[in-house]
Formats: C-alpha cells, structure tokens, sequence
C-alpha cells in the first residue's frame, strides 16, 4: 500500500495547539494550586519521591514498573477502543472503552495506594478495596464475555490467578513477614504483566484484523469477527 500522508499544511500543524492550549492551561493551574497551597510542602509535590525522601534511585524499582504496566494496559486499550470504533466495530470499541476505565482505576490506586491509606481514614476494612475491584472486574466481564472470547483471554486467567494468589498472601500471610512480602507483591507484579499483555496483545490482533479487511479483502464493510484464541 502506498503511503497516503503528505506534508502538513501549516494550519494542519497549528489545529492540534488548541487541545495541547486546554492541556497546559489544565496542567498550570494545578502547578499553581500545589504552590499556593501551605499545607503541604510543595517539595513533596514536585520531586521525585526518591529524591525528597533521601532514598536510593532504585526504591520502589518493583512497583514503578507495575505502575508502567498498568499504564500500558490502559493505553493499549483506549487505543484499541478508538481503532475499533473507527472500523466500526462497536462491540470491540465498548469492550476495550470499559477495560480501560477499570485499568485507570486500578493503575490509580496503585500509584497512590488508596487501598492502604482509605481504609485507615475512613474506618473500613481493606478487604472491602478488594471486594470492590474485583466486583467491577466481574461486572466488566460478563457485560463483555461475547467479545472477550474473541480474544486471548486466557492472559486474563492468569492474571486474576496471580491476583487471587496476592490477595490471599495479604489477607492471610504465608510463612515469615519477609516471605509474605515477597509473594505478595512478586504476584501481584506477575499478575500486571499479565493484564497489559492482554490489552497489548488484543488492540495488536483487532488492528490486525481490520487491516486484513480493509487491504486484502477490500470490504467497505469491515467483519465483526476477531482472531480467535488459541
């Protein structure tokens, strides 16, 4: 297939300035809420955690790569939403749209660690964090179980496993502190690797698959089957 693009036109390259103006504006005026505020040091704010709390580069190294994961899922699957819904495959487009969303809520509360710190404040167990997540990932699946058997699913088996095996080492440890520790987040973190090959693997297969339409076929309709899995 011969290449379409041409060079842009100057108006072309000045357009997407509008959304990147919105962007920085949103961007500055919380640089500006962190610095007016005085409760917090806004030290604590703009450094790395690393850096503001005196500790080696490599603290953290485990859980920042799972926080890139997650965030891996979560553009792999909007990507493939919005792939999706420009061929016209809706269903795809909804699957990947709210595997996004639950991605984002999940990379959130890993970044942040809402799971450890809410239930303290506000007096509930951190089970019920849990119970919640793993409500909104059943939910996701049997309103998209149609769709998702299209697809490599089985990624997503191992990853509720390595998630289930996390879970249970918290809730009821396993051996020494030490031990514990390590199971819990080696499984977690295995589990992550797993949820964001998933979304990288089916935006990769749906892709696929609607260029296969679109060239070889020359279909100006495009099909509504994905690959099938293994």
């Amino acid at each position: 297939m011969s290449e379409r693009r041409t060079t842009r036109l100057l108006a072309d390259q000045l357009r997407p300035l509008a959304p990147l103006g919105a962007v920085w504006f949103a961007a500055l005026l919380l640089l500006l809420a962190v610095v007016a505020q005085n409760v917090i040091p806004y030290e604590q704010l703009l450094l790395d955690p690393t850096d503001s709390g005196g500790l080696p580069w490599y603290a953290g190294l485990v859980s920042n790569l799972g926080v890139l994961a997650w965030t891996t899922a979560t553009v792999a699957a909007i990507g493939g939403a919005w792939v999706s819904r420009v061929a016209g495959r809706e269903g795809a487009a909804s699957m990947l749209r709210s595997g996004a969303t639950l991605s984002a809520l999940l990379l959130l509360d890993d970044l942040f660690q809402f799971h450890s710190y809410l239930p303290g404040q506000l007096g509930f167990p951190k089970a019920a964090f849990y119970a919640l997540y793993m409500a909104l990932t059943a939910w996701w699946v049997l309103s998209e179980h149609r769709e998702l058997a299209r697809t490599n699913f089985r990624l997503l088996h191992a990853a509720g496993f390595a998630f289930a095996t996390s879970i249970a080492v918290d809730q009821f440890g396993v051996g020494s502190v030490d031990v514990s520790l390590v199971l819990e987040d080696a499984a977690k973190f295995l589990g992550v690797l797993a949820w964001a090959l998933y979304f990288v693997v089916t935006t990769m297969d749906i892709t696929r698959s609607i260029i296969d339409d679109r060239t070889h076929l020359g279909s100006a309709e495009p099909r509504e089957d994905l690959v099938q899995s293994q």
